[in-house]
């Protein structure tokens, strides 16, 4: 298995263990519903936090700070990995696929992608950018 694939995986369940021992915690602290445990951890570690449930005692006060960054970090954490795995998964493919349906190397017509894509085609571009417009380097004639 590869290791973005890995890291995807401990992610989600990472993800799956917050949910499971916060949705135990405040049910036992709260004697909230399961379902009122899971909307309150959602709100909470994806900063919406709507204010309709809050916890009253004075444990699951201190356990709500810290599982506030836990949840916080991890959710970070999740959306760093999805994005990486997107990256690698979809966007590079799709990239060499456009290249090759359109007959062209993205490394050899910088001059049709645009600049934010050169970065990601082909990173060793050698040209230089003055003011968002590419400019090839310069050929040199020979003095006769």
């Amino acid at each position: 298995m590869e290791e973005i694939t890995k890291s995807l995986i401990f992610a989600f369940l990472l993800l799956l263990i917050l949910y499971l021992f916060g949705t135990l915690v405040y049910h036992n602290l709260e004697g909230w519903s399961w379902v009122d445990c899971l909307y309150f951890m959602t709100a909470t570690f994806t900063t919406v936090g709507y204010g309709d449930l809050v916890p009253t005692s004075d444990a699951a006060k201190i356990f709500t700070v810290f599982f506030m960054w836990t949840g916080i970090s991890i959710g970070f954490y999740m959306i760093y990995t999805i994005s990486k795995y997107r990256e690698e998964k979809i966007d590079h493919p799709f990239l060499s696929f456009i290249g090759r349906i359109t007959d062209r190397d993205p490394r050899k017509s910088h001059k049709r992608i645009p600049m934010d894509m050169k970065r990601v085609v082909y990173p060793a571009y050698t040209g230089t950018t003055v003011l968002g417009k590419t400019r090839a380097p310069k050929k040199y004639k020979k003095k006769q």
